[in-house]
């Protein structure tokens, strides 16, 4: 026999002879492993919701926002956890009804199988703020946009109803609005006369409401108004030749729309006097101070001094 045949025969002697109580070993070896180590400790971190419950009267608000889960690390078992999921562990339930402003996490807020342990919770803790909850009058303000028909102009202020609307919510939020705004109010290309729309209200930031969501309101466009000055007119006296005035020339202020007042050329307006007005005898000297009356076909007029004295 050569050296290499006695190799095999003692790897054959060493795997085959007594070969099931070698196997029973084997397997005795392996059961012993795996009830070791699934019996060890292990850890294991799940998410776990958050539900909380709210005080049942309104007059405070919760301003922090809560975290919609907590990170639960636990401790037991390895195969006791391999089988653990979130919701063999339930949720979080906070009660706030006595308007806590800290709350601790505990493992006993947890429901855990036996032999498992809670290990650690993330965040350890919740902090709470709360404020007031107020109710404030505020005034709308309606904002417009585009431009009208050529030659018209909005008259008059935006009306809206209601202008005051009532705002609820924490002060703290409550008390940052001076005015609520309306969407916009477009007026582009439209004509004469009043336009109504209801528009509704910005929209508020979460906690604050309004006791309406909409406003009417309305805009009158006219055609637009033009003031033009003409300075150094002369004022002409009716019926007394001879009369004078103090001053000679006034200044005129004609306004009405643009298309009539530019049309009006500065010498088709004459200031005058009328001293017949009085009922006096106009052949002896006198003097009074009288009103200068000027015409204008399509507008007002405005003079300035509104009277002058007359000499006769």
């Amino acid at each position: 026999m050569t050296p290499k045949d006695g190799w095999r025969e003692a790897i054959r002697g060493v795997v085959f002879d007594n070969f099931g109580l070698k196997a029973l070993s084997l397997l005795a070896a392996l059961g012993f492993y795996a009830f070791i180590h699934g019996a060890e400790n292990a850890r294991r971190t799940l998410s776990v919701p958050v539900v909380a419950i709210q005080p049942p009267e309104t007059t405070r608000q919760l301003m922090t926002q809560l975290p919609p889960e907590v990170a639960v690390t636990v401790r037991g078992s390895r195969t006791q956890l391999d089988d653990l999921r979130a919701d063999d562990l339930g949720s979080l339930r906070l009660d706030l009804s006595g308007h806590e402003t800290r709350v601790d996490l505990a493992p006993s807020m947890f429901h855990v199988p036996p032999g498992v342990t809670v290990e650690q919770i993330y965040p350890s803790a919740i902090v709470l703020k709360w404020d007031e909850v107020v109710l404030r009058s505020i005034h709308v303000q309606v904002l417009r946009t585009g431009e009208p028909v050529h030659g018209l102009s909005v008259k008059g202020p935006t009306t809206v109803a209601p202008a005051v609307v009532t705002v609820r919510g924490p002060r703290s939020l409550v008390e940052t609005f001076t005015v609520i705004r309306t969407a916009l109010f477009d007026v582009t290309g439209l004509p004469e006369g009043v336009h109504r729309k209801k528009l509704k209200l910005e929209e508020l930031p979460k906690l604050v409401t309004l006791d309406v969501d909409a406003v009417d309101t309305s805009v009158e466009l006219a055609r637009e108004v033009v003031t033009n000055k003409m300075p150094n007119l002369k004022v002409e006296v009716v019926g007394v030749p001879r009369a004078t005035t103090r001053p000679a020339v006034v200044t005129v202020y004609v306004t009405g729309t643009a298309e009539d007042i530019n049309a009006i050329a500065a010498d088709a307006l004459v200031p005058r006097v009328e001293p017949k007005v009085l009922g006096a005898d106009l052949g002896k000297p006198g003097s009074a101070y009288l009103d200068v009356v000027v015409d204008v076909p399509h507008g007002k007029a405005l003079v300035d001094p509104p009277k002058v004295l007359v000499k006769w």
